[in-house]
């Protein structure tokens, strides 16, 4: 069977048997993919356990097993994290990032961009001391043009409100619980005309970016069949309150 080495983001991590460990990780060569490491959980081995923890970016080499398990041969970080294993708020908003990524990503095909795509916003959110409360909304709208459904910036006076279900700014308000209000929709076309690199320019009111943060995640569930409740969610906000 070949052997391949590819970067990779852990995103889930359970034990299995008393000293092993079964992982499910996205690499940028062969997409998400499934991986048992065996006889880890020992404490000589602490710390090539650690490497398996979510969020962990490792290089990892293991066999090109698609529809089973693959054990995995050698792994190495690939990222030693700077903010995010050790500060609170970094750590709630990458926890955020990947489960919002698990539960998004489901095909085992080579998708190198959008890899790229959480690399980057995860070496993004390492990089910055302070990271702005808006990070996750726009984490969630740059997601969902990676994944072909993400919303259209066509905001005007004329039309003012967005709605969910059309993933468009739309004229009248028809009372519709796929519709935000004036409020939240104009907030919503103030973080799609920015970048995370500019958001620091940006400034809306906890309440409302509380809302905008529900009804994006809303938007999510609508256009994901099986997206899944997160449980990151009510963490995120009260760290970010």
């Amino acid at each position: 069977m070949q052997v391949y080495t590819s970067p990779a983001i852990v995103f889930r991590m359970v034990r299995y048997g008393e000293t092993s460990i079964i992982c499910d990780a996205y690499t940028r060569e062969h997409g998400l993919r499934s991986f048992i490491a065996s006889g880890i959980r020992t404490s000589k081995k602490s710390g090539i356990a650690a490497l398996y923890r979510p969020l962990s970016i490792v290089e990892l080499t293991a066999p090109d097993a698609e529809e089973k398990l693959s054990r995995v041969k050698e792994i190495r970080c690939l990222h030693p994290y700077r903010f995010v294993a050790d500060h609170i708020v970094h750590s709630s908003i990458a926890m955020f990032l990947i489960e919002v990524a698990r539960n998004s990503i489901r095909e085992k095909e080579t998708n190198t961009e959008l890899f790229d795509f959480l690399y980057n916003w995860l070496l993004f959110l390492d990089s910055d001391p302070t990271p702005h409360p808006l990070l996750p909304i726009l984490f969630l709208t740059e997601l969902a043009h990676m994944l072909g459904f993400g919303p259209l910036n066509n905001h005007s006076e004329q039309k003012p409100y967005f709605d969910l279900n059309e993933g468009t700014f739309v004229t009248k308000d028809q009372g519709l619980e796929s519709q935000l209000d004036e409020g939240s929709s104009r907030a919503f076309a103030a973080i799609l005309q920015t970048t995370k690199e500019n958001l620091h320019n940006t400034r809306i009111p906890r309440t409302v970016r509380n809302e905008l943060t529900d009804q994006i995640v809303r938007y999510f569930l609508l256009h994901i069949p099986g997206f899944r409740p997160l449980q990151s969610l009510p963490v995120l906000r009260e760290i970010l309150s």
